[in-house]
Formats: structure tokens, C-alpha cells, sequence
């Protein structure tokens, strides 16, 4: 019985290391996304910005105040 205990643990084991090294390895296999510029993010954050507006005009209509 204890030889069976034994073996089993040492499976489990074997399992933990095989999916430890698989994580990390396709973890370390992925590559950043690439840097940004200052002038980028910001022009990103104007357009979703101008996108909100619109947004907001089309729901309170032209007149400024709400539906209802």
C-alpha cells in the first residue's frame, strides 16, 4: 500500500512540474505589445473623447435637454 502511495505522489508531482514548465514557458514565449507615443495615446483618447460627445448629443438630441 505504501509502495502505491508512493508512486502516486511522485505522479502528482511529475503532473505539478509538466504544467508549471508549460505555464511558464508560454508565459515567457509571448511578446509585449509594442511602445506607444505620447502623441498617439493622446490623439486615441481625443477621438474615443469626440466619440463620447457625439454620443451624449444623440441622446439628449439637439436641443440639449433630455428624452423623455
Amino acid at each position: 500500500m505504501s509502495k502505491l502511495l508512493g508512486m502516486l505522489s511522485q505522479g502528482m508531482i511529475a503532473v505539478g512540474v509538466a504544467i508549471g514548465s508549460a505555464s511558464f514557458f508560454g508565459c515567457a514565449s509571448t511578446t509585449p505589445p509594442p511602445e506607444r507615443s505620447i502623441s498617439e495615446i493622446k490623439r486615441d483618447a481625443d477621438r474615443v473623447f469626440e466619440k463620447l460627445k457625439e454620443e451624449e448629443r444623440e441622446y439628449r438630441g439637439e436641443s440639449g435637454s433630455p428624452p423623455r
